[in-house]
């Protein structure tokens, strides 16, 4: 192959990869994994029930509902969901944040949620709930967050807004 055949080459694969990322195609099927996600509509009332029945209130309050009865060894445990984010909160990052919650946990930030190996202590729901519950679960946190547009520049991250002074 002669230095020109080379140097074509070489602008092909660059001028290729140029209208990959042009036309906003991935190339790492791992950040596809959300494209095309839809889960049926949820019953937030049921997903209320699947809060207390699943003992989420043990570790969890919701903004704008009632507070739950939790054991009092928890309540150092306490992490709010819901009330005036600057993100809105998608229904995939809730269902993360249920499933796989070691996903958007920030062992640097959340010290006190996360065990000896950063992962979240949220137990494993996978094997204990339903589809239905999930789909309901997250359909009833959907409706106790409200956006709000920052009068501060904020930096944002999975469990709350931290405000630059």
């Amino acid at each position: 192959m002669t230095r020109a055949q080379k140097v074509f080459a070489v602008l092909c694969v660059v001028a290729g990869l140029l209208v990959v990322f042009l036309l906003g195609y991935n190339l790492n099927p791992r950040d596809n994994q959300a494209r095309g996600f839809s889960l049926p509509p949820g019953d937030p009332v049921a997903g209320r029930a699947v809060f207390q029945e699943l003992q989420c209130s043990h570790c969890h309050s919701v903004y704008g509902d009632a507070d739950f009865t939790r054991p009092p060894e928890y309540d150092k445990l306490l992490i709010p969901l819901g009330g005036q984010v600057r993100v809105v909160k998608t229904y995939g990052e809730l269902v993360t944040a249920i499933i796989h919650p070691s996903q958007s946990i920030r062992p640097d930030v959340h010290q006190r949620y996360v065990d000896t190996e950063g992962n979240s202590i949220m137990p494993d729901y996978t094997s204990k709930m339903t589809t239905r519950q999930l789909i309901d679960l997250v359909s009833y946190l959907q409706n106790h967050y409200e956006v709000v547009i920052p009068d501060k520049p904020v930096n944002y991250y999975p469990y709350g807004v931290e405000l630059y002074p």
